[in-house]
């Protein structure tokens, strides 16, 4: 009686660790999202969301039988422009597709995760743009901080629209981040430095006043224009503003943020253990 007592604990046991187990796996899956914001009383305003495409730039195959700019995906290239069309393009007046995106707009991760940061180009700049990830926190860059990509730093190709072909610590760098805004800035060939400080760090450029970076999710991964929520964004730069100058593609960035898969591995360890206390009843 005692003796199966025990193996009615001991099994007790092993559910109960599997069943906590999956509950933590169904927490730690869920896939986190990066989250496009405008500052307090812009938000719905159409001056300050545009859809945007360049055909400026160096080219590199697309995998879809032709060329684009290695800034923001490019319209001089095989963008698709008729039926079926990727639901994230939407009407640009002069291009005819493009990236729906947000001026003056700040990137913001929802929970803790790797982020990817890829560098797409820097298109038909002349400039020495820098992109940089603020280690301290403080929004200034200094001997503290880490410059992830210049001006003489080689794009990543693209395998097709949606994958590029990315070198790490070259063209590609994963960092861990807590939920919050990403600490990521620019800094122009003119020593104009860009936050994503969620506040005053990035100016609209379509006052033609000031450089400045554009968000947009993926156009070939959004299910709708304008969203504000995705799992890539792109981001682009534009270093030498003037009235009506959209083109975003002096130097490209495209921001992912990565599944963790490390709880999948939990859960085959816990209901490994409840087989092994089965089989230990068994001989029992």
């Amino acid at each position: 009686m005692k003796s199966r007592t025990i193996k009615r604990r001991l099994l007790a046991s092993a559910v109960w660790g599997v069943c906590a187990v999956a509950g933590t796996v169904g927490t730690a899956s869920a896939t986190p999202l990066l989250q496009i914001s405008t500052p307090t009383g812009t938000t719905g305003n159409n001056f300050h969301q545009e859809v945007i495409g360049d055909a400026g730039g160096t080219l590199y195959p697309n995998g879809a039988g032709g060329v684009s700019g290695p800034g923001l995906p490019s319209a001089e290239g095989n963008w698709p422009t008729s039926s079926p069309t990727p639901a994230g393009f939407s009407t640009e007046p002069v291009l005819g597709a493009g990236t729906s995106g947000f001026h003056s707009s700040y990137l913001t991760l929802d929970k803790a995760a790797d982020v990817t940061f890829q560098y797409v180009g820097k298109g038909d700049s002349g400039l020495a743009n820098e992109f940089w990830i603020d280690r301290n926190n403080n929004w200034v860059i200094d001997a503290g901080d880490q410059q992830l990509f210049g001006g003489s730093t080689t794009p990543c190709t693209m395998a097709n629209a949606t994958t590029p072909a990315c070198v790490d610590t070259v063209s590609q760098f994963t960092f861990h981040f807590g939920a919050g805004l990403l600490p990521f800035m620019y800094r122009t060939g003119a020593g104009v430095t860009l936050t994503n400080n969620g506040t005053d760090g990035n100016p609209d450029t379509a006052l033609g006043e000031a450089p400045g970076f554009f968000l947009g999710v993926d156009p070939y991964l959004a299910a709708a224009q304008f969203l504000r929520t995705g799992t890539s964004i792109y981001a682009g730069l534009t270093d030498l503003p003037a009235s009506g100058d959209h083109d975003f593609q002096d130097m490209g960035v495209r921001i992912s943020a990565v599944p963790e898969p490390g709880s999948l591995a939990l859960l085959s360890l816990a209901m490994g253990s409840l087989a092994l206390v089965r089989r230990r009843n068994k001989t029992m």
